[in-house]
């Protein structure tokens, strides 16, 4: 073998090693470019929800919590062992939904994708590919946060699950916690698969619109199938549900009041910014190297 051929395969290597050390950069590039971007007037809200909107929601949200684990979660113990076989298989094949891993590994990689495509763009299709990883990692923002503190919450609370309480004596066995235990079967509240999957549904329906219902439906869906399981309570699903949806719509402001994915409209209410067409994502592809017309407006992060 010669020496440029053994140069070859280390410089290659070499290249390789950089991209991917531009990748990370850029990666936390696009986190301190969102941090530095100054917040814009009118500031952004999120339709009717203001502070007190909030704050009223929480305490709602809370009463309903509290009500459920008193009169509603007794009922669910032992639920899986009374329903019809059909339905629980149904349940666990739809549960999976709400695993981060389902929705989270997805989209990590295609951002890395993104970004190694972006090192070798210019121009215009630079700035789709731009909008594109803004978009993205809103997404991933929307979930892993909140996902990654409410699996540590749960831990912390205690609480037995169904399953587990089925087993244990006394009435208030629905009631019953251990904490701090790091113990998968006291980690019924809240519930992480609610919280993930509301989080999924709320942040891509807020970046698509036109499917928010359909997705908050399957969210429901999914997430009742962990009380249909003996996995969780109804408290739990709610809970979770409530603290995903309020996170989620919290970033949504914090994106629109600076600019990014999201912006104020007339009535400064939150709305998605328009982003590039299919037909102009087509630079994104492996072995595209055809340059693109793209307005300037398509292109806005």
């Amino acid at each position: 073998m010669s020496m440029q051929d053994q140069r070859d395969p280390q410089r290659t290597l070499h290249q390789r090693g950089q991209e991917f050390r531009q990748v990370v950069t850029d990666l936390f590039a696009g986190l301190g470019y969102l941090w530095r971007r100054r917040v814009r007037v009118p500031r952004p809200r999120i339709g009717f929800l203001g502070m007190v909107e909030v704050l009223g929601l929480l305490v709602l949200a809370a009463g309903v919590v509290v009500t459920c684990m008193l009169l509603i979660d007794p009922l669910v113990i032992g639920l899986r062992l009374r329903l019809p076989e059909w339905l629980v298989i149904l349940s666990e094949r739809l549960t999976d939904l709400g695993l981060g891993g389902v929705v989270l590994w997805p989209i990590g990689l295609f951002i890395l994708y993104v970004l190694a495509m972006r090192l070798h763009l210019a121009g215009m299709e630079r700035r789709v590919a731009s909008s594109v990883f803004a978009r993205a990692g809103f997404l991933f923002l929307a979930i892993a946060p909140v996902g990654l503190g409410i699996a540590a919450i749960k831990h912390v609370i205690g609480r037995a699950r169904p399953h587990v309480a089925l087993h244990l004596p006394g009435p208030d066995a629905h009631l019953t916690f251990d904490w701090p235990v790091w113990n998968a079967s006291y980690a019924s509240f809240p519930s992480g698969h609610s919280t993930t999957v509301f989080a999924a549904a709320v942040a891509f329906g807020a970046l698509f619109p036109k499917v928010r219902w359909p997705l908050i439906i399957l969210a429901i869906v999914v997430a009742s199938t962990r009380v249909t399981l003996n996995a969780h309570y109804p408290s739990d699903v709610i809970a979770g549900a409530v603290l995903a949806t309020l996170y989620v719509l919290w970033l949504v402001k914090v994106f629109a009041a600076r600019r990014v994915v999201f912006t104020a409209d007339g009535e400064g209410c939150a709305v998605p910014m328009a982003g590039p067409s299919a037909r102009r994502l087509c630079c994104l592809l492996p072995g595209t190297g055809r340059s693109t017309s793209i307005p300037l407006e398509e292109t806005k992060s």
